[in-house]
């Protein structure tokens, strides 16, 4: 294999956490994620976090997060569980269809990702 380079491969990891306003644990829970996803070979290619607050429905991290997989600039993504992406099944649904379209792994740190679709009534969706 002379003249010829090898290059390896990292795959492209996000880390997507959701916490309270102002809340230290929401910027750990982001750290403990990417060392996580780091230890397992992967590259961060982006992180985003929603802090929960009555007056701001709308989730820009997540949508950072769905934007990246939809240009398809990610291979996996790591929460902490489940409902850190939705607490609504059907929102969930759809979420976990685009991840499935675009072929993004999921990893959930702290559950099973089995139970917890088994929990939200969305089992069906890894056959």
């Amino acid at each position: 294999m002379k003249g010829k380079e090898i290059a390896l491969y990292h795959p492209r990891a996000w880390v997507y956490a959701r916490g309270t306003v102002g809340s230290p644990t929401l910027q750990n829970r982001l750290d403990e994620l990417g060392r996580i996803a780091q230890m397992q070979g992967y590259g961060i290619v982006g992180q985003s976090s929603d802090a929960r607050h009555q007056l701001l429905p709308r989730h820009p991290g997540r949508a950072g997060l769905l934007r990246a997989v939809r240009r398809g600039q990610v291979d996996d993504v790591f929460i902490t569980r489940l409902s850190q992406l939705s607490r609504k099944a059907g929102r969930l649904r759809r979420i976990l269809r685009l991840l499935h379209r675009k072929r993004v792994r999921l990893h959930t740190t702290e559950s099973d990702l089995r139970y917890d679709l088994y929990r939200y009534g969305l089992d069906s969706m890894l056959t």
